[in-house]
C-alpha cells in the first residue's frame, strides 16, 4: 500500500517519463541523479513491479509502468490541489464561518463587522445562528457555532466546557410610547414602576432571570402584568399603549425608528454584560479568528 511518504517517489516516476531523462528530471526536482534512482527504486519494490525500462541511451515506461501513470498523476494533482485549499483556509480565502448570536447583538453590532469583514474575505462565507440566550451557548458546546455571542446569567461560572470573556456593558432602561405618563423627563426609579402594566420576557430569557436576581428589595414585588417570551412581541405591546417595558439600551438600538422613548433605569442602575463564549481549550479557523478581532472592535467603538 502506498503512504504519504511515498508521494516524492511517485513525483520522481511521473517527472522522469514526462522530461524522458533521469539528468533532466533530477535537476527540475533539484535532487542528484543517485537520489532520484533510489526513489525510484523504493517506488517499484513497494509496488513489486518495475515501472520504467532504462538503458544507457533511452527509457520508456514498462506495460505496468503506462497503466499506473495516469493515477500517479491524479493523485500527485490531488495532493497539490489539497494544499492549495488548506493555504487558502489558513490565509481567509475561501471557507465558512457560523457563529451564535443574541439577536440584538446580530441586528445592531454584528453587521457593521461583517461588512469589514466581506471587504477583506469575500469569499467566505457567514451563517449567523442568531437566537435566545438560552440557548446560544448550547450552540457553541455542541459546535454548531465556533463562538457565540451572548448575556452572562452568573450561571457559566463553572462551566468546565466554556470560556466566557465580558465585551461590554449593556445598561437596561426603561421603554414605552411618547405619550406614557413616564415618556419625559428624567431617569426613572424602579419603585415608580409599582402598580403599573409592565411588559416582561418569561423566565426562559436571560434577561428575566438577571433582574429576578438583581433587583433591589424595594422594587422585587415587581410582576409582569404581561408575559412574552420575545422582544418583538415586547415591542408591538409597547407600541400598542398596553405598558412599559424593561429592555437593553442595545435592544432599543436596534429598534431605532420605532414608535417608542427610552428612559435610564435608576435606584440602582442595572446592565447585562455582554460576553464572548468560545470552547474551552478549542481553536478557531483562522477566519473565526478575523471575525472575533473585527467584533471586538465593533465593540469598542459602541462601548466609546
Amino acid at each position: 500500500m502506498i503512504g504519504a511518504a511515498s508521494l516524492k517517489e511517485i513525483e520522481v516516476f511521473v517527472k522522469v517519463i514526462r522530461l524522458g531523462s533521469f539528468k533532466d528530471a533530477a535537476r527540475a526536482l533539484n535532487v542528484t541523479q543517485s537520489a532520484l534512482t533510489q526513489r525510484l527504486q523504493k517506488l517499484e519494490d513497494t509496488l513489486g513491479a518495475r515501472l520504467i525500462d532504462r538503458t544507457t541511451r533511452t527509457l520508456a515506461p514498462t506495460a505496468v509502468g503506462l497503466s499506473f501513470l495516469p493515477a500517479a498523476e491524479r493523485l500527485l494533482a490531488q495532493y497539490g490541489q489539497s494544499i492549495a485549499d488548506i493555504r487558502d483556509f489558513i490565509q481567509v480565502r475561501h471557507g465558512r464561518v457560523t457563529i451564535a448570536s443574541l439577536i440584538s447583538i446580530a441586528t445592531y453590532v454584528l453587521p457593521q463587522a461583517l461588512l469589514r469583514f466581506s471587504e477583506r474575505h469575500p469569499d467566505v462565507r457567514i451563517r449567523v445562528i442568531d437566537d435566545a440566550e438560552q440557548d446560544i451557548a448550547e450552540h457553541v458546546r455542541r459546535g454548531d457555532a465556533e463562538f457565540g455571542i451572548d448575556m452572562r446569567t452568573g450561571d457559566e461560572a463553572d462551566d468546565p466546557e466554556l470560556v466566557f470573556t465580558g465585551v461590554m456593558e449593556d445598561r437596561f432602561v426603561l421603554a414605552c410610547r411618547p405619550d406614557h405618563p413616564l415618556a419625559s423627563g428624567g431617569p426613572v426609579a424602579w419603585e415608580a414602576l409599582a402598580g403599573m402594566p409592565v411588559v416582561m420576557l418569561g423566565p426562559r430569557s436571560g434577561t428575566s432571570r438577571l433582574l429576578a436576581a438583581r433587583l433591589p428589595a424595594g422594587a422585587r414585588h415587581l410582576t409582569a402584568h404581561y408575559e412574552v417570551q420575545h422582544l418583538s412581541t415586547m415591542v408591538g405591546f409597547l407600541e400598542a399603549g398596553v405598558g412599559v417595558g424593561i429592555v437593553p439600551v442595545m435592544a432599543m438600538r436596534a429598534m431605532e425608528g420605532r414608535a417608542l422613548v427610552q428612559r435610564p433605569l435608576v435606584s440602582p442602575e442595572l446592565s447585562r454584560t455582554v460576553a464572548i463564549i468560545e470552547r474551552r481549550d478549542a481553536s478557531l479557523s483562522p477566519a473565526a479568528e478575523r471575525l472575533k478581532a473585527l467584533l471586538l472592535e465593533e465593540f469598542r467603538t459602541v462601548r466609546g
